[in-house]
This record gives C-alpha cells, sequence and structure tokens, in this order.
C-alpha cells in the first residue's frame, strides 16, 4: 500500500464521506480515490472549497475536509481557513506539497505552507513518512474538533504519496464530538453561580455559539426558563434560543442604543455562555449603570476574554453546567423585564420603511422569507448590509440553522456554504443570500451546484453597490469613492452556468418564486432590487 492509499484508507477511518477540493498533478492520491466512498465534490476555487468544507463541519457531526493542490491551490484556501478559525469551524484541510528532498526557497510551485497556515489554523504540519499518515491525520481529527475547534493543515509531499509503506496501524473510530469528555466542575463554583442567579433582581444572558455547537439547545432553553431570564444572542448565536420565544429580545446590536441603555442600566448580572471576542461585542455595551457581576460559562478555561473581567468562569461541558444549574433553580421564577414589549422596540424600528416593490426594503425581503422557508431549513449569509438585515430582522425559528461569516466577515462566503450546508442536511432546504458584491465573488460555484447535483436557492440583495463600505464613507466625509459596481444581467447568468435565474419585482412575486424554487429542487438565482436607504441609520 502506498502512502496515498493508506491517506485514503485513513480518511475513511475517520469517517470522511465527503472531499471538496480541486485536483492537481497528485495522481497517486486520485488513484486511490477512485476505489474509495468518498465523494469528491471538485469546484471551481479553493476558497470555495474551504468555505463549504466550513459550513459542512458546522452542521455534521465531523470536520468538513477539503484538499487543494500545492503552491497556488494550496495559497488559495488561505481566506476560507482563516474564517474557519475564527468562527470555530472544525475543518481538515490537505494540501499537496513537492517532494520531502525539495522543500526550499526556489522549487518551482514551493511555498512554505506549515509556516503560511500556522497563524491561522490551530495546528499546520507537513507528513514526511508515509506510515505516519494514520496517527497524524487521527490526531488533526482531534486537534479540529476539540475546543474551541477549528481548522488544521496538512501538507503532503508528492513522493511521501507515492512511497510504499509496510509498518502502520490504521487504529479505530473517533467518536463524534466533543471528542474528550470534561471533568466535573467543583460543586462550590456551581453553587456560587446559581446563588448569584437567585440573588439577582434584573439578570440578563448573552449567548455565543458554544450551546449550537456542543448541541445543548434543549439544556439551554430548560435553563432560561428556570431562571426566566432575558435573553440576547450574538450573530454566531442566533438560533440558540427561537426568536419566538417569549425570553429571547434578538440579536444584541447598536442599533438598539436606547432600548440596551436601559436594559444593561438596570441590570445587575451578566451571564455569558460562549461569549467569543472575535465576534466584536463589547462589553463597554453592559458597563452601564448598576454595579454588576459578570458569570462566564465556556467551554475551556482559556476561552474567557481578557475584555470580561469575569467574576465568575464555569467551564467544562456547557451541558452539564446548565443542567446543574437548572437543578438548582427555585420554582416560580419570574421575568424582572417585559421581555416582549422591549423585543418590538428592538425591532420596530427595522421594519421601516416598508417597500414591497421594487427596489425592496430589506424587512420586506426577510419577512417573505420566513413566511415561506420551512421549519427546518438552512440559511447561510454573506457579509455586508444584507447580513445586518438576516441577523437583526430574520425571525429564525424551529430547527432552523443560520450560518454567517462574523469573526473573519468574508465576503463570498453564503454560495459555497450553502453547498457544504446541502451535503451536511441533504433532507432540509437550503438558502444562501448575498448582496450583489458578495455574490459574485464566488458565483462560479453555481455550476458546482449544478454538475454535483446540489440544488441551492441563491437570493441575490442587488443594490449595485458595496452598500456597507458606501453607508460608513458618506457618514465619515459626506461622499463614496469606489463603492459602485455595475452587474450583469443576474437571470441570464444563471442560465448561462445551468442553474434557473428571475428577478422579482414585488415581495409577493418574490414569495411565489421562493415557493417554486424551494419545491423544485434545482439551483435557482433569485435577483432582487433593493434598496437600503432610510433602513438601520
Amino acid at each position: 500500500m502506498n502512502g496515498a492509499a493508506l491517506l485514503v484508507e485513513s480518511l475513511q477511518q475517520q469517517g470522511v464521506s465527503v472531499l471538496f477540493g480541486l485536483p492537481g498533478d497528485e495522481v497517486a492520491f486520485f488513484e486511490a480515490l477512485r476505489g474509495s466512498s468518498i465523494r469528491f465534490i471538485t469546484v471551481r476555487h479553493e476558497q470555495a472549497a474551504a468555505f463549504m468544507a466550513d459550513a459542512y463541519g458546522r452542521l455534521a457531526p465531523r470536520p468538513g475536509v477539503c484538499f487543494s493542490t500545492l503552491g497556488p491551490g494550496a495559497t488559495n484556501l488561505a481566506t476560507g481557513l482563516a474564517n474557519a478559525l475564527l468562527d470555530r469551524s472544525p475543518v481538515v484541510a490537505l494540501s499537496d506539497q513537492v517532494s520531502t528532498d525539495q522543500l526550499r526557497l526556489g522549487v518551482h510551485q514551493y511555498v512554505d505552507l506549515v509556516a503560511l497556515f500556522q497563524p491561522i489554523t490551530k495546528w499546520s504540519a507537513v507528513i514526511r513518512d508515509p506510515e505516519l499518515i494514520p496517527a497524524t491525520l487521527q490526531y488533526a481529527f482531534q486537534v479540529a474538533q476539540s475546543e474551541r475547534p477549528g481548522p488544521v493543515h496538512l501538507s503532503l509531499p508528492v513522493n511521501v504519496l507515492e512511497r510504499e509503506c509496510f509498518l502502520f496501524n490504521l487504529g479505530g473510530t473517533l467518536p463524534g464530538r466533543p471528542v474528550s469528555g470534561h471533568a466535573r466542575l467543583d460543586p462550590r463554583a456551581l453553587q456560587q453561580a446559581a446563588a448569584w442567579l437567585q440573588e439577582a433582581q434584573a439578570p440578563v444572558l448573552l449567548v455565543g455559539n458554544l450551546p449550537l455547537r456542543a448541541q445543548a439547545l434543549d439544556a439551554l432553553r430548560r435553563f432560561v426558563e428556570a431562571y426566566q431570564i432575558p435573553t440576547l444572542t450574538t450573530y454566531m448565536g442566533k438560533g440558540a434560543l427561537p426568536e419566538d420565544h417569549p425570553l429571547c429580545l434578538g440579536v444584541i446590536s447598536r442599533h438598539a442604543r436606547g432600548e440596551l441603555m436601559g436594559l444593561f442600566t438596570a441590570c445587575d448580572l451578566i451571564l455569558t455562555i460562549g461569549y467569543d471576542e472575535v465576534e466584536g461585542v463589547k462589553p463597554s455595551l453592559w458597563t452601564v449603570g448598576n454595579h454588576k457581576r459578570v458569570v462566564c460559562v465556556d467551554s475551556v478555561m482559556e476561552a474567557e476574554s481578557n475584555l470580561l473581567h469575569a467574576d465568575l468562569t464555569l467551564a467544562g461541558d456547557v451541558r452539564a453546567i446548565l443542567e446543574d444549574l437548572t437543578a438548582m433553580a427555585p420554582s416560580g421564577q419570574r421575568p424582572w423585564l417585559e421581555v416582549t414589549a422591549v423585543r418590538e422596540a428592538m425591532r420596530e424600528p427595522l421594519q421601516r420603511p416598508r417597500q414591497e416593490s421594487a427596489p425592496l426594503s430589506p424587512s420586506a425581503i426577510t419577512r417573505t422569507l420566513a413566511q415561506v422557508l420551512p421549519d427546518h431549513g438552512v440559511i447561510t449569509v454573506d457579509v455586508g448590509l444584507n447580513k445586518y438585515a438576516m441577523g437583526l430582522t430574520y425571525p429564525i425559528r424551529g430547527r432552523q440553522r443560520i450560518l454567517f461569516s462574523n469573526g473573519l466577515s468574508a465576503m463570498g462566503f453564503a454560495l459555497p456554504a450553502a453547498l457544504g450546508a446541502r451535503l451536511a442536511c441533504p433532507e432540509d432546504p437550503v438558502v444562501a443570500v448575498s448582496g450583489d458584491g458578495g455574490f459574485l465573488m464566488n458565483v462560479q460555484e453555481l455550476e458546482t451546484s449544478v454538475r454535483h447535483g446540489l440544488p441551492v436557492v441563491a437570493l441575490v440583495l442587488r443594490d449595485n453597490a458595496l452598500g456597507l463600505i458606501h453607508r460608513m464613507q458618506v457618514a465619515r466625509f459626506g461622499e463614496a469613492v469606489g463603492t459602485t459596481l455595475g452587474n450583469p444581467d443576474l437571470p441570464t447568468l444563471a442560465a448561462a452556468f445551468g442553474a434557473r435565474g428571475i428577478t422579482v419585482e414585488t415581495a409577493e412575486m418574490l414569495a411565489d418564486v421562493l415557493v417554486e424554487a424551494l419545491a423544485s429542487h434545482q439551483t435557482w438565482v433569485i435577483d432582487i432590487p433593493t434598496s437600503y436607504e432610510g433602513w438601520l441609520q
């Protein structure tokens, strides 16, 4: 067995069924892959392969896996892997490399991939001996899945893949997430947190992504209800508590500065679950008014941000922590806040203007999507004003999942991420929401969607501009430079890739087209003329 065959066998041992990437001259690997059970999804750009693996890793019980050839193929992975690092997505990335005797500057197509990926992955290494492939790959999967999750990158010199090997041990299969059990917390820390929660007259909960990736949503809901605690989420935590829940205030955002100021002025205890500084939510939002205790719940002690200045940190299995705290809750708790009234005060300005004909307002678009998308739908969202629209006005419910690029905020994420989501959740409808700027950054993956039979619906909120940057420049110095875009005819472009496309002129037309598109099991591009004028000002 050569190194390539051993690599494929090892991938199968780790439960890999899908591999995203682009082939190069690593013939031995693809010969081994040909007879395996792994489905290779040939993409049109390696950045898209990394985004697909990112989304797949968030939704599936295993990390997403992507592959590139050496040199430019590997460097193209960089943005996608940096995105996975900052959004805590488990990804294993593999790249071909020159022979081990050629690992030096000056060699054709050689780049030091270990050095390149070290700052943007949890671990970056080169495998120099084929007999080390099984153990190295097993360790890579463990690192990718361990808290906080993230990407790893392995370089595979071509001679290592081609060399015959005889002394190896494939080992056993790995358990599902989490990789290792958590030590039980000191009961005194749990009792202290429960006592503070019971003493608090005005507690507020801020939820990040941790309960979603730990699959602790039922435990979170029971905890919230036991203590009757008003709950905000971050963008990455959106959906951890359904937004129609009577204690959910929605996504924390500076647009609601007045409501947040009143909320946090009165608040006397902040509890965070999975707070992540990379999301850009600053504690300065809540360090107003009353003195308040801060309790931080996270998966590992190292994850606590220096910004939090927590009075107490509970680190470990978030589901177990929430269950233990819930068991200590007194009966008869009542919310200290009129949550519904505050939530509506935060949301109402975002519903204006109510423009339901072209150009449509953001709220008209998100309201229409919410009316049509089933409770088990998956949404992937690009970066820009469209992200604000989906984060702040789309009411997530049921088993719906919504995926953002938030830590890195990488434009071009939504469409390839939708394809990764389609493979992770084959029974669920998938919708990608983009602006015209982000959509055209990875539009080539429409062809990937059609060729591989991975139907998704792409909503393009077209304002013919880099809308968020335009707004920032105008607010700063009164005019904008370099933010105007021209666009092709998007329905014609979709048809050229083998997809279906249409421009909608009203919210009613959008609803009808969405119903048809979701039922068709085909890839669609829905072009929506959009105006952000007067919205979120």
